[in-house]
């Protein structure tokens, strides 16, 4: 399956004090069909409304995350966001398709799982 062979690292120049890249690595563990960054925003996309992926950075960083089913359906609202690891406290839901999430420098990943209410 997709999300088995598919280990992405994304990253995106930032411009910082020394400038270092943001390297933001995220890794799909269950029902993950793609996931993209761009400018603080992480998409994620998973076909059946329950999914696990891991997330770490190689900086301080405030990610915007919004859940898709595809590219024409995000989903609809958010039942739970589980995260175990050190991001979890930071945790702030953003509408019924969204959540911040702060993950800090150079920790081991944090593995999150979502759930969409009206999954399919």
């Amino acid at each position: 399956m997709k999300n088995y062979l598919l280990a992405a690292v994304i990253g995106a120049v930032m411009l910082t004090g020394c400038g270092e890249e943001l390297q933001i690595t995220a890794q799909p563990m269950k029902n993950v069909e793609d996931v993209r960054y761009q400018d603080g925003n992480l998409d994620v996309y998973c076909l059946t409304g329950i999914c696990q992926f891991e997330l770490s950075s190689n900086k301080d960083v405030d990610l915007t995350v919004t859940m898709h089913y595809s590219e024409s359906r995000s989903f609809d609202k958010i039942e739970g966001v589980s995260v175990t690891g050190r991001g979890g406290s930071t945790i702030e839901m953003q509408g019924g398709k969204s959540f911040q999430l702060s993950l800090e420098a150079n920790n081991p990943p944090s593995t999150i799982q979502v759930v969409d209410y009206y999954r399919n």
